[in-house]
């Protein structure tokens, strides 16, 4: 589907990408973000617009596994899911010790 508009803004400082290894089981920081990309859609024949977020690196996109961003103040926030207190937080949810 292609989006209504796109526009590529700034990241402040501090975030970075996080993402999933699944072969170790380990969720690790990834590169800073360096810019946002922001696209709105229309939902439906009823007009109904959503925008979605995506971080961008100084490689351009992440790789498929990048599941979230940690954010300035060291929370981290898993797309379409929930924000975790910390990194570890966030491991141990994803991958509890058995």
């Amino acid at each position: 589907m292609k989006p209504l508009s796109t526009y590529i803004v700034p990241a402040q400082p501090g975030f970075y990408t996080v993402y999933d290894v699944e072969d170790i089981k380990k969720i690790e920081i990834g590169e800073p973000v360096i810019a946002w990309r922001i696209e709105t859609h229309l939902r439906d024949a009823n007009d109904e617009a959503f925008s979605s977020c995506f971080p961008l690196t100084a490689d351009g996109e992440p790789g498929s596994n990048c599941i979230g961003v940690q954010n300035p103040d060291m929370t981290v926030t898993v797309f379409h899911d929930t924000t975790f207190r910390t990194l570890a937080d966030f491991q141990a949810d994803r991958y509890p010790k058995d």
